[in-house]
């Protein structure tokens, strides 16, 4: 069993940090824990786009893919792990595959909201279901925090042992938590989360809320890694998108242009979304950017051959100094209620009208 909370060092005193690639692309599953660096399925919008965008993914060696109910792309996605499947005659378990029950289905609709993911991806069981977000709507199409009925519910659909079974999920988690709601499911759950899902990127490090998780040895995995190259958080794209509503005086330079990736990619030979995908991995972060290009997937899956030195991740690190900003806040207009309190750039950054979380 591989730790959730990963720093492999490429050996015995050496500073350089380095993830094998067979905790990338791991050979047979099914897999105790998610594969290090995953692919994600938001805003692959066009049917095709998204079908051969997972398959092409699946023949390059990416063995997890992340979806959602909310991404509204799933039956596209099913079908580009079913052709992915059969063009590299791998099995269904040699895959890990999450999905997430949206607002509408919380509390005792989780069933339906899992069958409903099951349906859509054409799968027979999930290897990860997460709560997408800790906000449910589904008491009189209200606003609320049902976290804890949420999870009970959500315990229910575990398969026994955490082995593959038709119409179950083999391990449960959340997304989007802020500190207070982490503690108060800790407390009341039976089942420990697996994974926590939230936003990590050099702009919003978070590392505290990182070290929290390894205490209680929950894995994290990061969306939104290479900050604000998803098209949602741009101009123009959706309302959550911070791009997207402040003004060009208050935004960061886009994080792929930042000096201090440039420098590091130009001196280890490695891209600068490379740098900021090997630069999570080193924390022991799980990230899964999406990618609608090959020849981005081949760039994104070879960032675990990028030779980071303890002294680029102290760089790396050190970009908090200068911006923390999160590219992602939905709540405040989809359901009236703030998500990310006490987090860096959270809701109370919107609030105050502040640049800095």
């Amino acid at each position: 069993m591989h730790p959730p909370i990963l720093l492999a060092l490429a050996s015995l005193g050496s500073a350089q940090f380095h993830t094998p690639w067979s905790l990338i692309s791991p050979p047979s599953g099914p897999h105790t824990d998610p594969p290090k660096l995953g692919f994600g399925t938001w805003m692959l919008d066009e049917p095709a786009n998204a079908t051969e965008a997972v398959a092409s993914a699946i023949e390059l060696g990416y063995r997890h893919i992340d979806c959602a109910t909310a991404y509204q792309n799933q039956e596209a996605v099913g079908k580009g792990i079913a052709e992915g499947l059969r063009r590299t005659g791998l099995r269904r378990e040699d895959l890990w595959v999450t999905s997430k029950l949206w607002s509408t289905r919380h509390g005792a609709l989780v069933p339906s909201g899992l069958a409903l993911n099951l349906k859509q991806l054409g799968l027979e069981y999930l290897d990860l279901t997460l709560m997408h977000f800790p906000v449910g709507t589904t008491n009189g199409n209200k606003s609320e925090y049902d976290i804890i009925p949420t999870w009970k519910e959500m315990e229910k659909i575990v398969s026994a042992k955490n082995a593959p079974e038709a119409g179950k999920t083999r391990f449960i988690g959340i997304s989007n938590f802020n500190v207070t709601q982490l503690e108060d499911l800790l407390k009341a759950a039976s089942i420990k989360p697996k994974v926590h899902q939230f936003e990590l990127h050099p702009y919003l490090q978070q590392t505290p809320f990182l070290a929290l998780h390894r205490t209680h040895n929950i894995t994290v995995t990061a969306y939104a890694p290479l900050g604000d190259t998803n098209p949602a958080y741009r101009p123009g794209g959706m309302s959550g998108g911070r791009y997207t509503s402040a003004s060009s005086a208050h935004l960061p330079q886009p994080l792929l242009t930042h000096p201090t990736l440039l420098s590091i990619g130009a001196a280890r030979g490695c891209t600068p979304a490379q740098v900021s995908l090997a630069w999570n991995m080193a924390r022991g972060v799980i990230v899964h950017p999406r990618a609608k290009r090959v020849d981005h997937q081949k760039e994104n899956l070879q960032a675990f051959r990028c030779p980071l030195q303890r002294e680029d991740v102290d760089r790396v690190n050190a970009i908090e100094r200068e911006v923390v900003y999160r590219m992602w806040d939905p709540c405040p207009s989809t359901w009236g209620v703030p998500c990310y309190l006490g987090l860096g750039g959270g809701n109370e950054a919107i609030t105050l009208g502040l640049r800095r979380g």
